[in-house]
């Protein structure tokens, strides 16, 4: 079983997008996924899976402050896919959080998934370090312009310390694009300063770029993965082949 954490230090990336579609291709083929929401700000996440917000729902912070074991907060989405949703206070964890207690509450359901897949929130913050501290491997979502790069350039840095500190187990798994328009200047561009910059941090830019389409924003209000809301788009395809590189990395 792989801990995955989808992370950059700037929003709008669209992350959130491309850890659930993975989760959600990955089930199709029959590995059994755990999606963890720990992005209070916006808790999309929990929105594309169509998870309703009420006060029956538990969330991470129920794990973290009320003590709850993290198998009572797990919600059924379909078949191989589960969720631990979120709510606006995951935004301000804290060091009260312990990273212990986010190991030992995982650890009680390793067995039952082959993949457990973090979204967290994109300002840097205890709920990066937390994730990080506990994740295998670390998914970073960038778009080809020069903020989306910045931010990319911190989130590296935050990885390399915390493997130096906290998780020497932790490895890069790969930088995907996301948005990507191969035919603009800029985006050639922001490719080959990342590519310079993953070769620095001895990782990888992903072969596989998802492109542009209104059908990734359609899918998630429809609460289903790319790749059964528009099986035969490009953006679908995409969709496949990263999930094969991931598949591919963790092995």
């Amino acid at each position: 079983m792989s801990i995955i954490t989808f992370i950059n230090e700037k929003g709008g990336v669209g992350k959130t997008s491309v850890c659930f579609n993975i989760a959600w291709e990955l089930s199709k083929r029959g590995r059994k996924i755990l999606m963890i929401d720990m992005d209070g700000q916006k808790a999309n996440l929990s929105f594309f899976a169509g998870v309703n917000k009420d006060s029956e729902i538990s969330t991470m912070l129920d794990v973290f402050k009320k003590n709850i074991e993290i198998k009572s907060a797990v919600k059924n989405l379909k078949e191989n896919l589960d969720i631990v949703p979120a709510d606006s206070g995951v935004a301000n964890l804290d060091m009260s959080a312990k990273v212990s207690k986010f190991r030992k509450e995982l650890e009680t359901v390793r067995a039952s998934y082959d993949f457990i897949f973090i979204d967290v929130n994109p300002a840097p913050g205890w709920g990066h370090y937390l994730s990080l501290s506990i994740s295998d491997y670390a998914v970073v979502v960038m778009l080809p312009d020069i903020a989306s790069l910045e931010g990319n350039k911190g989130i590296l840095e935050t990885i390399e310390e915390i493997q130096e500190t906290n998780n020497s187990q932790l490895k890069i798994l790969g930088i995907v694009f996301n948005k990507n328009n191969n035919r603009t200047v800029l985006a050639k561009q922001v490719a080959d300063v990342a590519k310079k910059i993953s070769v620095q941090h001895q990782t990888k830019i992903f072969e596989t770029k998802i492109r542009n389409s209104v059908s990734m924003s359609e899918n998630l209000i429809s609460h289903q993965g790319i790749t059964d809301y528009a099986p035969s788009s490009a953006v679908a395809e995409d969709l496949r082949n990263l999930t094969d590189e991931i598949l591919d990395g963790v092995k």
